[in-house]
């Protein structure tokens, strides 16, 4: 045992590092090639297309290595000259990917097959060497080949532990304080540790003889000496057996992973913390399941074990459904809230006792298959790694069938409930696979399997206990419900409560019906009565997109998820006029990535970032690299509009200001009538409000009906907008450098507003912005 620790040691700083990596990539390839679903998939397909790569072939070579550790040490440090590197690489792959984004804009299918291309020569390199380690360490502690099922359980177990530190610190804490560069650089340094550290183990250890080798260099397929000509003619016994759950386990647990994601975070704003939280708690219960699986290996039957852990998961998961999730969660659960503690204490709790408890039987059950492949000829490493892309390439089944096939076609709550059917036919199979003695075991846990299976089908087609979160929600402070749709990227609702309309996006209220909203391309064409043309990015309620057209423009609105568009017609009954309108037009895309890949160029740019301002993602369109892409898509003399919310701090704020007046020359920050922000207005050119500006934009047909209309509208006609708008003027000129002073950037490597827990927890205390304190520290011009 005492020589195992040390490897076991070195496995977890492998499964922290590699934790690091996937989080640090996925956020800077997002960058590159948008964060739509089907740029995200491609980056997980290369991520685990090349483990799964990895695996195979690792395990294949490892087995005819007579130093597998010193095989591991020298993946890991070429690995770190690989992760080094990546920044350089994915730059290059940027530029390759922008030059085909124009030409092929219109063709998506195309576009998304260079995403996955890009993605697997992004990814491959590095994901191949992290697939070879598990098989070659697993040759390593399996010197005899029986010892398979547990060293395979140990390092699993410790690989998962790692995973988890990786998941926390990098969420937690280094990309706040390190940002991702330094983020990836903490990473290299665990693969260095660990390959450095497998090196010097192995000084310390013999190699493993030379007959112990030669067994393991024969092909799968080729006999050992002295076999029948029988036992060659078929595959060894359970092995395809073992490859088949493993399958099942990578394809469910990816399944339950993307759905539990989009349902327990419904309603928290999408902060990045939730998703870390979730994450994480699901990989404490797979790692508590691995290491009960090394304690209780022995005592146990593994079909048994198989069997009935995918009964008690479909079970699990149904309890979740119905006792919190398809009830919105009970009182105060995944509430809105914006205060760290009040979301961890309301969130955390229900999150653990719908995901640990199932997590924790796949962890049992997942490295209980290694014990079906246990082979007396020695190819530790290869079933190892046949095993593991089995279970990879479940995941990336995964990573596709549901965000594509399935969500659309029945939503995330129902997808839940199929998946957890698949848990059920499995346990099914897995109960009349066992042998002819264990008759008494096969009829109890196949007899529950079917009631299982039962149970599901009935409850699906009740219809009432697989509910989206929000739905039940709304329904139970009985609100009312206009429309829902899930796509892809996003469950959506247009309803209302207490008579103020509202739309959901993932069960957070993502605007309303504002002033604030209309005067959005308004007060931009003010300073620029000459434009012609306007860009929105998000397209919310469509109040903004709808303004634009109003007042004259060509309006082309970028929204990512494809189902908030289909809810116009809830806010505006003359949204088809609106639609037909051949001056507009809609795209759905990543508003960052359509800013800086097109060729197009607009006179106005409006940006509208999802609530709350600390939303997963909000960065890549409030950065300085965001500001630096927009302001190259205006026209000369055109004028960006950001919208900033209240919600936040002073310094936070003074942050965002920073960052936007350091792009644009010429700023205005102004006010917004309804209250719930600020307007940050720029250009490369002198911009003023000039009262025969205000006058004729004001004067255009129907503009003053428009902004009129919101329910907080402080004025109804053109003198009263005219008097109105110059005393929305905060600062402008020199005060906006002088209010914001020195201090960080938000970039695309910092995202500040993003992550903050050490900031607001240790950090000086700075107040949260509002008006009245705004105008308190107004500099002097």
């Amino acid at each position: 045992m005492s020589r195992r620790w040390p490897v076991l040691a070195i496995f977890i700083l492998s499964g922290a590092a590699g934790l690091i990596y996937e989080v640090v990539w996925a956020r800077q390839l997002v960058l590159v090639f948008g964060n739509t679903t089907q740029a995200v998939s491609a980056i997980l397909t290369g991520f685990f297309g090349g483990i799964a790569i990895g695996s195979v072939i690792g395990g294949r070579i490892a087995d005819r290595a007579r130093r597998p550790l010193r095989m591991y040490g020298l993946l890991e440090l070429i690995l770190v000259v690989i992760v080094l590197l990546t920044p350089v690489t994915f730059r290059l792959l940027h530029e390759v990917y922008r030059g085909a984004f124009n030409s092929l804009e219109s063709e998506p299918t195309v576009l998304a097959l260079i995403r996955f291309g890009l993605s697997l020569l992004a990814l491959g390199p590095a994901t191949i060497l992290m697939g070879a380690t598990l098989p070659t360490l697993t040759r390593h502690l399996s010197r005899d080949p029986s010892n398979l099922s547990s060293s395979f359980g140990r390092l699993y177990a410790a690989n998962t532990l790692g995973a988890i530190i990786g998941t926390i610190a990098a969420g937690f804490i280094l990309i706040e304080l390190l940002g991702l560069t330094g983020t990836l650089l903490v990473g290299a340094t665990c693969s260095a540790i660990a390959g450095i550290g497998a090196l010097i183990l192995d000084q310390r250890r013999p190699a493993l003889p030379a007959d112990a080798a030669e067994p393991a260099a024969r092909s799968l397929t080729e006999p050992p000496p002295g076999a029948t000509l029988a036992a060659a003619s078929g595959p060894r016994p359970r092995v395809r057996l073992a490859l088949i759950v493993a399958y099942v386990s990578g394809l469910t647990s990816l399944g339950y992973q993307v759905l539990w994601i989009r349902l327990l975070a419904s309603g928290t704003g999408d902060s990045t913390y939730v998703f870390t939280t979730i994450l994480a708690i699901f990989l404490v219960g797979l790692a508590l399941g691995a290491v009960a699986f090394n304690v209780f290996r022995t005592r146990i039957r593994t079909i048994n074990l198989l069997a009935l852990g995918q009964v008690v998961i479909a079970a699990l998961v149904l309890l979740g459904m119905i006792t919190f999730i398809g009830r919105g969660g009970g009182s105060g659960f995944l509430a809105l809230t914006t205060n760290f503690r009040t979301l961890i204490t309301h969130f955390a709790l229900p999150v653990t006792v719908v995901v640990l408890p199932a997590t924790f039987v796949m962890g049992l059950t997942f490295p209980a298959a290694s014990a079906l492949i246990t082979d007396p000829e020695g190819h530790v490493g290869s079933n190892t790694g046949l095993l593991l892309s089995a279970n990879t390439l479940g995941a990336i089944s995964g990573t596709f069938i549901v965000p594509f096939v399935v969500i659309p076609l029945v939503g995330s709550p129902v997808a839940l409930g199929l998946i957890a059917l698949i848990n059920a036919g499995m346990g099914i199979a897995l109960a009349f696979a066992g042998r002819i003695e264990e008759r008494q075991f096969r009829s109890i846990t196949g007899g529950l399997a079917v009631v299982m299976a039962a149970v599901l089908v009935v409850t699906l087609a009740a219809g009432s206990f697989f509910v989206d979160p929000n739905i039940a929600r709304i329904r139970g402070i009985e609100g009312t419900l206009l429309g829902s749709a899930e796509d892809d990227i996003a469950s959506v609702q247009a309803g209302s409560i207490r008579g103020q309309p509202q739309l959901w996006v993932t069960g957070t209220s993502m605007t309303a019906l504002t002033v604030d909203v209309k005067l959005m391309p308004i007060l931009p064409l003010i300073l620029r009565p000459n434009s012609t043309t306007d860009l929105t990015v998000a397209f919310g309620m469509g109040s903004a997109w709808r303004g634009a057209l109003n007042a004259g423009l060509k309006a082309t609105a970028v929204e990512l998820v494809p189902s908030v568009p289909q809810m116009f017609g809830a806010f505006y009954p003359d949204a088809p006029s609106f639609m037909a309108n051949p001056n507009g037009s809609i795209i759905i895309a990543d508003g960052r990535n359509h800013v800086e890949l097109t060729d197009q160029h607009y006179d106005i740019i409006v940006v509208d970032p999802p609530p709350p301002i600390e939303t997963a993602g909000v960065s890549v369109i409030s950065s300085l690299e965001f500001y630096q892409a927009a302001q190259k898509r205006l026209n000369p003399g055109g004028v960006m509009m950001q919208w900033i919310p209240y919600g936040q701090t002073l310094d936070e704020f003074k942050d965002h200001v920073r960052t936007y007046s350091s792009v644009y020359p010429h700023v205005i920050v102004a006010f917004g009538p309804g209250g719930a922000g600020l307007f940050m207005l720029g250009s490369d050119q002198p911009i003023s409000l000039d009262p025969a500006a205000i006058q004729a934009v004001l004067g255009r047909p129907g503009v003053v009906k428009d902004i009129s209309s919101a329910a907080d509208s402080p004025q109804h006609d053109l003198a009263g907008w005219a008097a109105e708008i110059p005393q929305l003027v905060w600062i402008q000129g020199d005060q906006v450098a002088k209010f914001a002073g020195s201090g960080p950037l938000v970039t695309d490597d910092h995202p500040l507003p993003e992550y903050f827990l050490l900031r607001h927890l240790f950090g000086a205390k700075s107040p949260q912005v509002n008006r009245t304190l705004l105008q308190s520290l107004t500099p002097a011009p």
